[in-house]
């Protein structure tokens, strides 16, 4: 019999009810503030517990995560959007930011824990919507990372590469800009969104 691994055990732990999305991402900011606030620990441990403890501490911190140039941000962000039809929309994102936020870590993880994100999940649909081609856009709608606009020729994405599309312009390409980061490398955004905009 396989020894179950860490996420099956995880899995296995999920709660019955479904919090709001919003409630997740703020219980997460509160869990990662109070474990930054701190206290005085003990310093006499036994050997053994040392690797077990930073393990455990890397494993449930709500932040960030910088490893070997990789950075990985430890927030979700939360979505929300109302559709053209009144469809709620209630989603999270997580940023991977690979080595594409390593010239500036702290400054990356200080904006996203810091960020309003009030409103930007109604841009990330608004936007989306034009890349489907269902709407004409203005400039109002576009990220700081992107001046283009889907003229007649443009045949219009699928609803999921729109809504993905239009995320990964907010959350990663406009930090970037906003940081004057110069990241042409590896960065990935997971989301679980359905790519609803209708």
């Amino acid at each position: 019999m396989n020894k179950p691994d860490l996420d099956e055990l995880l899995a296995g732990s999920r709660p019955a009810f479904a919090p709001k999305i919003a409630t997740e991402a703020a219980l997460d900011a509160l869990v990662f503030e109070t474990k930054n606030a701190g206290g005085r620990t003990r310093t006499r441990r036994a050997l053994w517990l040392v690797p077990a403890a930073a393990l455990a501490a890397g494993a449930l911190t709500a932040g960030a995560v910088v490893v070997d140039q990789y950075t990985r941000i430890d927030v979700p962000v939360a979505i929300e959007y109302t559709t053209d039809t009144g469809v709620h929309v209630e989603c999270t994102a997580n940023i991977e930011g690979g080595n594409f936020f390593s010239p500036q870590p702290a400054a990356v993880i200080n904006r996203y824990k810091t960020y309003n994100f009030t409103g930007v999940g109604q841009r990330i649909y608004d936007y989306a919507v034009v890349l489907t081609g269902d709407e004409v856009g203005t400039s109002a709608v576009l990220p700081d990372s992107s001046e283009w606009l889907p003229d007649a020729s443009f045949p219009g994405y699928s609803e999921e590469l729109a809504l993905s599309h239009s995320m990964g312009s907010f959350l990663l390409l406009d930090p970037a800009i906003e940081l004057n980061l110069n990241g042409n490398t590896e960065a990935e955004l997971t989301s679980d969104c359905a790519g609803l905009l209708h």
